[in-house]
């Protein structure tokens, strides 16, 4: 008896968490069910763009007047430029605003990306802490279990993972390249890694090549996690085909951009063809290739030297660049902020 011919995106389904990287409703309404929606700095500022959103861009900056007396030391054009433009401390509204828009079309969770810009653990905390408490006051009903800070997989962000996780609050290690960074990322209490598939720039580039898709990190990461018994689940991102799709199936989650999610609902597919491709196909794992346990979180210069050494320095480089693009993004944004506010 043959395989049932099904469309591909049904099929990873029934493999992988799949979520939508967007901020687009119409995504989620058009081709959902999804569990959870991810974004980024890149897709609040293309979003505001649009002018369906005027209303909530001249809602933020409303709420940035409303609330500058409960942040003193902050000038208030600063103050008002920040919350709606998601650039710097204390917080990001818009950004909570878009995914809050969302949340209602997606089962569980939604993922909000902490402000890149931060470089020390102490202000990434703050601003995480801000960003739940904000969610609190924009929508009280909303249930907090179900938002989770991404945060960049530096060793200050992965350390304000750690204590985010002390008080309550999930998070998620965003521009994971290394396995280096995933075992830390596990080790300080991140339910989510995002292992970027490809170098971000890829994602905004068509014509960029960096070399192929890096899937390796995604597998290692997961058998490390089931082996060594840590809940942190593996979310990839940043994939760009359909082929790499396939490969995925059985990854525990995946969060896909909305052409790609297009092209794979039009994709006829059956089981055996995903069997074939998928490097998480049970038959697939060697039982005697046992990950070697490694213990980082307390000890800063070990895993900076490894960090450096991974995939001879291609993974702090991605890393670091990843950032960078995040954080031109939110100056876009800034701008952006910048010409709609009365000043």
């Amino acid at each position: 008896m043959g395989s049932k011919s099904v469309d591909l995106l049904s099929e990873l389904r029934r493999r992988s968490q799949i979520d939508c990287d967007t901020l687009d409703v119409t995504i989620a309404k058009e081709l959902g069910p999804f569990i959870g929606s991810t974004s980024n700095q890149a897709d609040a500022y293309l979003e505001l763009l649009l002018p369906h959103r005027a209303d909530l861009l001249q809602e933020s900056l409303l709420l940035a007047r409303q609330i500058s007396g409960d942040y003193t030391d902050v000038p208030f054009k600063e103050l008002a430029f920040e919350i709606a433009a998601s650039d710097s401390p204390p917080v990001p509204v818009e950004m909570v605003k878009l995914s809050l828009a969302i949340a209602p079309h997606v089962k569980e969770t939604v993922f909000v990306m902490s402000n890149p810009s931060l470089t020390s653990s102490s202000e990434v905390v703050k601003n995480a802490s801000r960003i739940v408490a904000l969610t609190s006051r924009v929508s009280p009903a909303f249930p907090l279990s179900r938002l989770c800070i991404k945060v960049a997989a530096t060793w200050e962000g992965l350390q304000a993972c750690r204590q985010l996780t002390a008080l309550g609050i999930s998070t998620l290690a965003t521009t994971v390249f290394t396995t280096e960074q995933a075992i830390l990322a596990g080790e300080c209490g991140c339910i989510y890694i995002s292992p970027f598939v490809h170098e971000l720039k890829a994602a905004f580039d068509e014509s960029y090549d960096d070399g192929g898709a890096n899937l390796a990190v995604c597998v290692e990461a997961q058998r490390y996690y089931e082996y060594f018994s840590y809940p942190t689940r593996v979310k990839a991102a940043a994939l760009l085909t359909v082929d790499e799709a396939k490969k995925l199936a059985g990854v525990a989650s995946i969060t896909i951009p909305p052409d790609l999610l297009r092209t794979l609902a039009a994709t006829e597919t059956i089981d055996d063809d995903v069997d074939n491709l998928s490097l998480f196909a049970k038959d697939k794992r060697n039982k005697e290739d046992k990950p070697v346990r490694r213990m980082y979180i307390d000890d800063e210069a070990g895993w900076r030297e490894a960090f450096g050494k991974a995939d001879k320095g291609k993974g702090s480089r991605n890393t670091a660049e990843a950032i960078d693009e995040f954080r031109e993004y939110q100056l876009k944004a800034e701008q952006l902020m910048l010409t709609k506010g009365d000043w």
